[in-house]
């Protein structure tokens, strides 16, 4: 009986050296393709990247030992493969310019909101996780971006033709025009019959995903919204439509540096010429008639669902 005992044991040590040897010799079906098109970033925003996504979106997927097991290899080139296939930063360059707009905010919403890197991913390679500082730089980051097509398109701002992009205007309290929300989606249009005007609200990334989710109260860091207003023409038809423009206003959301106005900076830059409005103290003068919305985070026009 003791025989048959050990005769045992041996078989199963056999067995589980056998399958050990198996699992740290097995390869992943995981390919590296040659880079065709690396995306071009400042070093510190490469570098989250880096740490954080290229394992999966990029064609320089890095293994450790425990990808390579057999039972982890075909769960690991799915991600990779389902990574690259959504978003490959090894081949940037065959994105067109809004599309690496577009793609640069949506790779801040999803670390954001800590959807990626995936949670079972995180488990497994801790080094990858976004820190507050990471979410800080890449704000930095996409708070100057501009693409080939903003450059184009923003030289003609409501009829003024501007030679140097680098030349907009500049509100007394350091807030720049940007025509950046161009590419934005709307967030409100809105009718005033006391003063007939228009207005249309456009807001970035952040605060679209904060209108949706209801996380107005606060709004995120990094919101931001620009309402652009315009007279109220009536055309031969009788329909009503947006006229003359007269000026388009900014909010921008950062607790620190606007800690004194609830969080939010203002601007406002009037006629086609852009103009900057007020003065040094437009912030504590807008944020006055502000306060009449503090249910909606200081913003009007603006609900949730």
């Amino acid at each position: 009986m003791q025989f048959l005992r050990k005769k045992t044991l041996i078989v199963l040590l056999i067995l589980a050296t056998g399958g050990l040897a198996l699992a740290f010799t097995a390869k992943a079906p995981v390919n590296n393709p040659p880079v065709t098109g690396e995306i071009m970033l400042p070093a510190e925003v490469q570098a989250i990247l880096e740490r954080a996504c290229y394992n999966c979106h990029s064609n320089e997927t890095k293994l450790n030992w425990f990808d390579k097991l057999p039972f982890a290899s075909s769960v690991v080139a799915e991600h990779v493969n389902k990574g690259r296939a959504r978003l490959n930063f090894s081949a940037w360059n065959s994105l067109s310019p809004a599309e690496q707009q577009s793609n640069y905010w949506l790779i801040y919403n999803k670390l954001a909101a800590k959807q990626m890197p995936l949670p079972d991913y995180q488990l497994l390679h801790p080094e990858a996780k976004i820190t507050d500082n990471d979410l800080s730089v890449l704000r930095e980051f996409l708070n100057t971006v501009t693409t080939p097509a903003e450059k184009d398109t923003a030289q003609k701002i409501s009829g003024i033709t501007h030679t140097n992009i680098r030349n907009f205007p500049v509100a007394p309290n350091g807030i720049s025009y940007d025509p950046v929300y161009r590419n934005w989606q709307v967030l409100s249009t809105t009718s005033r019959y006391d003063n007939g005007t228009m207005r249309v609200m456009y807001a970035n990334p952040i605060a679209i995903e904060a209108v949706k989710s209801g996380q107005i109260r606060p709004w995120p860091e990094g919101s931001v919204i620009a309402k652009l207003v315009f007279r109220k023409l009536r055309d031969s038809s009788g329909n009503i439509r947006p006229g003359k423009f007269i000026n388009i206003q900014y909010m921008i959301r950062d607790s620190k540096k606007y800690a004194a106005t609830e969080g939010w900076g203002f601007a406002r830059f009037d006629t086609p010429e852009l103009k900057p409005y007020g003065n040094i103290n437009t912030d504590k003068t807008c944020i006055s008639c502000h306060k009449l919305v503090e249910e909606t985070g200081f913003v009007f026009d603006v609900t949730t669902k």
